[in-house]
Formats: structure tokens, C-alpha cells, sequence
């Protein structure tokens, strides 16, 4: 298949700076996801093949979700939380999946200039790199630095392989969501090199007993507004719960849209699901949360906004409220519709309604 313009100035740019590239920091978003945990792992690999570069792979929050974990540790992805001080050690640093604007990350945009970016995310107005590889086109980040490989003909490692294909499966639930022909190109060149054993261990893990709390507590507390289902999980374990139970949400049947809030830290995190393909999700939560707080796709956002951890109640469940009220206006949802908890145990039967 042929390389992508992006993919082949990625190859461009390394080759260039060949040898000169002799150490490289890569960093993920906050909470890596397997489009980012992909993404890193790919690019260290051109790294030390292309420049022979050291290369250490760093994100600044926790890897949350079973899944990801199980990707992480069962593939063997050598990726680190962020040591205090690290970012001194490094003078490349590289980011994937994200940019330095976004609120996601630990990058010190306003010290320091990254050598390198790459991501599928609408670029910030306030991006810069020395070299910036943002491509809309795709549905995963995974899929540039994947065409990058290919372009290149090196021999890809198994495990790396089924990295590629769990990240742009996970990123685009298995090419049904926002995904491109280059995504599937991708996708296929990559289906027989992954192990097929280890992807049904990731997709399909034991789960801990938190996170059938956290089902059960947004599947009990949702509100129906119309066709918007949305829920307030209160304190979660870890923030990528959110984004699961929006997902989960979502598959009602009469739904086109779900909104789920989440308290993590000093944080309330937002994330916001549709089932139009053109539903600008990105674009209506960035207008809420603020650009850099939050964003997305057409069909998938998240963000967050800051509270403070020592905030009393009362200023969280401002901030909840605020969120979701400014989204079901932005959805043309009036205030005089009612808010619905049809699972509720005191709510009315079916056959009532």
C-alpha cells in the first residue's frame, strides 16, 4: 500500500535527523488509550531502528480501564508513569495523540517546544513543534505511524503488530466508528502479523468488583432528556470510566446521544457520545468546556474542567449541573423537557410510561 503524505514526512523527518536524534521522550495523554499506547510504542520503534535513538515512553496520569491495562502489561509496552523532574533529563520530547494546548497532558507548553507531534485530533490554534504531523483524515492516530512502518518495510515485532491492530480497533470500535479507507488499509496489513490469542485477552478481561459498581451506578442514575441520555458517575476509580459508561449508554436503542460526568482528582471529566455521523461532538464540547479543555471527533469528545479537590459538594454539583444543562441546550433539548430516571427502582414500569 502506498504511504500517506504524513506518514512519509514522519520517515523524512527521522531519516533526517538520523544519528543527530540520539535520545527521544515520548509522551501520551494523561490516561493513555490504546490509540496512544500504540501510537508511542510505533513511533519508538522507527526511532531505533531509523536514528538508533533511546527512546523511554512516559504518560502523567494511570492506565484506568482492564482493557488498556491488559494491553499494556500483557503486550509488554514499555510505557512509565512520569517521574518528578524527568521532562529536565530529555532535551527531545515528542508527543502522540495529543498536542501541547490540549489540558490532557503534562507538556510545559509554555517552557519548552516539543520536537515532535503527532495526532488525529483537530489541531489546536496554538500547536507548534518543530516538526507537527496532524491528520485529520484518519480515525487513529495508530493508523500514521502504522503507514510509517510500512512505508519503511521494517520487520514489525508481533507484539507491536497486535498493539496496531487493538489501537485502531479500540479507536474506531473495530472500523464502524469514523474510521477511513487508510484505517482499514492498515488494519489489514497488520491483521496477520497481531496474535489473535492475546487481542481476545485484552478485549475480554476479568474485571474488578469497582467497575460493576460504577455499571450499576450509571446504568441506575441516568436521566432520558429526549434523545439524550447522560448520567453523574460522583467519584470514580480511575477517569477513563466515564468515556466506558458513555459508550455503554449510547447502545439504548432510542438514544442519539450520551453525556457522562466523572470526579477524578481536581477534576470533573466529561465525555460525550453520538451515533451521527456528523454530529460534531468535538466541536459542541470544546464550546462548552473551552478550547483545550475539551474536544474530539464527530462522534467522540471528552474533556475536563477544573473544580478542586478540597471544593465543597455544593461546587461540584454546580459544575455537573452546569455541563449538562449547557449540553442539552446545545442539543435544542428546552428546559421545560423533563429529566426522566426510567431505571430507577421507584421509577415506573414500561407498560406505565
Amino acid at each position: 500500500m502506498k504511504a500517506s503524505f504524513q506518514a512519509r514526512r514522519l520517515v523524512r523527518e527521522l531519516k533526517r535527523r538520523g544519528s543527530g536524534l540520539k535520545s527521544l521522550l515520548i509522551m501520551t495523554h494523561d490516561h493513555p488509550d490504546p490509540d496512544s499506547l500504540a501510537s508511542a510504542w510505533a513511533l519508538a520503534h522507527l526511532a531505533k531502528v531509523l536514528c538508533r535513538a533511546r527512546t523511554r515512553i512516559v504518560y502523567g496520569g494511570l492506565i484506568g480501564r482492564k482493557e488498556n491495562r491488559m494491553m499494556a502489561e500483557g503486550l509488554g509496552i514499555p510505557a512509565y508513569p512520569l517521574r518528578q523532574g524527568e521532562l529536565a533529563d530529555w532535551p527531545k520530547i515528542a508527543l502522540v495523540d495529543t498536542q501541547p494546548p490540549f489540558k490532557n497532558n503534562r507538556f510545559p507548553s509554555r517552557r519548552r517546544r516539543p520536537e515532535l507531534i503527532i495526532d488525529h485530533h483537530p489541531r489546536h490554534s496554538k500547536t507548534q513543534a518543530e516538526c507537527a504531523i496532524v491528520d485529520e483524515e484518519v480515525g487513529a492516530t495508530t493508523t500514521i505511524l502504522a503507514e510509517a512502518l510500512l512505508s519503511c518495510g521494517l520487520a514489525v515485532p508481533k507484539r507491536i503488530a497486535t498493539a496496531i491492530i487493538y489501537g485502531i480497533g479500540s479507536e474506531t470500535q473495530n472500523l464502524g466508528r469514523e474510521a477511513c479507507g487508510r484505517d482499514i488499509k492498515v488494519y489489514q496489513a497488520f491483521w496477520l502479523k497481531a496474535n489473535m490469542r492475546a487481542l481476545w485477552r485484552i478485549a475480554y478481561p476479568s474485571r474488578p468488583a469497582d467497575f460493576f459498581a460504577t455499571l450499576a451506578k450509571g446504568i441506575r442514575n441516568a436521566f432520558v432528556a429526549k434523545n439524550v441520555i447522560g448520567v453523574h458517575l460522583g467519584w470514580v476509580s480511575a477517569p477513563d470510566r466515564v468515556a466506558q459508561i458513555a459508550d455503554t449508554l449510547l447502545t439504548h436503542e432510542k438514544m442519539r446521544w450520551s453525556i457522562v460526568t466523572g470526579r477524578y482528582l481536581n477534576r470533573l471529566h466529561v465525555s460525550v457520545r453520538t451515533n451521527d455521523p456528523s454530529g460534531e461532538a468535538g466541536v459542541t464540547l470544546g464550546r462548552l468546556l473551552g478550547r483545550g479543555r475539551g474536544g474530539g471527533h464527530q462522534m467522540v469528545a471528552g474533556g475536563a474542567v477544573e473544580v478542586g479537590a478540597e471544593a465543597p459538594e455544593n461546587d461540584w454539583l454546580q459544575a455537573e449541573e452546569k455541563v449538562v444543562a449547557d449540553f442539552l441546550e446545545a442539543r435544542g433539548v428546552k428546559d421545560c423537557v423533563p429529566r426522566l430516571f426510567p431505571f430507577r427502582e421507584d421509577a415506573p414500569s414500561p407498560a406505565a410510561r
